[in-house]
């Protein structure tokens, strides 16, 4: 059975936010505003489980903002398995990174059914023309995509496979918590043990073989499709979790040159 996790309720005035941030154009942007502005000029895209989202060579023409349901971003295909690069959960934005390309460089799918808003390219470029400051935040999440992404590699450098287990439960607690998915230390994971040894570098085999010494440990509980971390201090203490995701300055273009060489007089 595949777990739908639960859509979050659309935020009472999200219309009203766009509106005054238009009317408002000094006002500062911060966090979820890219969403709240561009939602208005999408559709909704019902989407099945393991359904294309976009295919490697295609050229990028849109963002969906994910409302209900996850995706992944995946490479090209070995044998028996093709690697997941990024995850995707609920009110996160896929396809920002290649909105300048001129191809996909991977395929994007579903992992479980969902509900996606496509916000077309040229709908995006009208807004940024229209509201100049969503420009910067449109390269600041750009940017933060493109760090976490290194910040992804150095992990998968330097980390064990039973640390790289860890840091993904803790990091999908923690993006799902943001969303409002997930009830504390209880989450879901509607994943495989095959796409969870894809999104963390080893076999379905050994995924099994670690989570069940976690379980046998007292560390987490599985209650598919559920998992509780039953001790998260010893797991962040484990690895001195910290959250790969980088901050972003949304506003950074309005600072100017603050802190740094004055081209005046």
């Amino acid at each position: 059975m595949t777990l739908r996790p639960a859509l979050r309720r659309p935020q009472k005035g999200r219309h009203a936010k766009a509106d005054a941030l238009r009317r408002f154009p000094n006002s500062p942007l911060g966090d979820g505003d890219l969403r709240r502005l561009a939602f208005p000029l999408g559709r909704p895209q019902t989407v099945a489980r393991h359904e294309s989202i976009v295919r490697r060579g295609a050229v990028p023409d849109a963002i969906w903002l994910v409302q209900h349901g996850w995706a992944a971003a995946r490479g090209v295909a070995q044998p028996s398995r093709a690697p997941i690069l990024r995850l995707y959960l609920p009110g996160e934005i896929i396809g920002l990174t290649e909105l300048s390309l001129a191809e996909q460089p991977h395929d994007v799918v579903t992992l479980t059914d969902g509900l996606l808003h496509a916000v077309p390219r040229a709908a995006l470029a009208a807004l940024s023309r229209s509201t100049p400051r969503i420009f910067p935040l449109l390269l600041a999440e750009a940017h933060a995509e493109l760090a976490l992404a290194q910040n992804r590699a150095v992990l998968f450098d330097r980390a064990i496979a039973e640390d790289r287990l860890i840091h993904l439960l803790l990091d999908l607690r923690a993006r799902l918590a943001v969303e409002g998915v997930g009830d504390g230390n209880r989450f879901p994971l509607p994943m495989s043990q095959q796409e969870i040894g894809e999104a963390t570098g080893m076999t379905g085999i050994y995924v099994n073989r670690l989570m069940g010494k976690l379980v046998r440990e007292g560390r987490i509980e599985v209650q598919r499709p559920y998992v509780r971390l039953l001790d998260r201090a010893y797991l962040e203490g484990r690895i001195a979790f910290l959250d790969l995701a980088p901050a972003t300055d949304p506003n950074w273009a309005a600072r100017g040159g603050a802190g740094g060489s004055s081209t005046g007089p």
